[in-house]
């Protein structure tokens, strides 16, 4: 073992280097006869050193992860039940009643050839005769209106064919006065005359 040697130990390193001195001799590799033990030595009084500067503060760690990709749709839950039918609602009010519809037209006269029917049974007889009612009085005859003149006769027109027999042939009945209108016929005792005027 190499002890260090020196004129002028560190007094940091004095302790060391008389351990290593006490355990060469306790080892017995030197000679001679072994000495008493000496005192102990003063424990030394180091200056402790100056505090270190603090270290520099290290960079801020990474931000959180990534957002992961959102996950699957979940599969379609099953269509719930149909709800019960509901109450049924009061009957609203009757409309209001509509106006008449205008009269239809008059539909063609029959030939009159339909079949007779059957005679229906005679009834009982024997009913109640009602009470004669109250006969109304008779109206008051208007005064008869003054009679207008009469038009001018237009110029004949072309003879139209002759028409069909009728059942109901119209008859012309001349007046028997002069009616004082130019060109009215009148009939002068059974002979046909035309009106001079008034």
């Amino acid at each position: 073992m190499t002890i260090l040697s020196s004129t002028n130990y560190d007094r940091n390193a004095l302790g060391p280097v008389l351990k290593q001195v006490v355990d060469v001799i306790n080892d017995g590799s030197i000679g001679g006869p072994t000495g008493s033990t000496g005192p102990t030595g003063v424990t030394g009084a180091g200056i402790t050193g100056a505090t270190g500067p603090a270290g520099t503060t290290g960079p801020t760690g990474p931000a959180l992860g990534l957002t992961g990709p959102p996950g699957a749709a979940g599969a379609a839950g099953a269509a719930g039940a149909a709800g019960a039918a509901g109450a049924t609602g009061a009957a609203g009010p009757v409309g209001v009643q509509g106006y008449a519809g205008p009269q239809g037209p008059k539909g063609a006269v029959g030939d009159g050839a339909g079949a007779t029917g059957v005679a229906g049974p005679t009834g009982p007889g024997g009913g109640p005769v009602g009470a004669t009612g109250v006969t109304g009085s008779a109206g008051f005859t208007g005064p008869a209106g003054p009679a207008g003149y009469g038009g001018a006769y237009g110029d004949d027109g072309a003879a139209g064919p002759t028409g069909a027999t009728g059942d109901n042939p119209y008859l012309f009945f001349a007046p028997t006065t002069n009616p004082g209108v130019t060109g009215q016929v009148w009939s002068n005792s059974g002979v046909l005359t035309v009106s001079g005027g008034p």
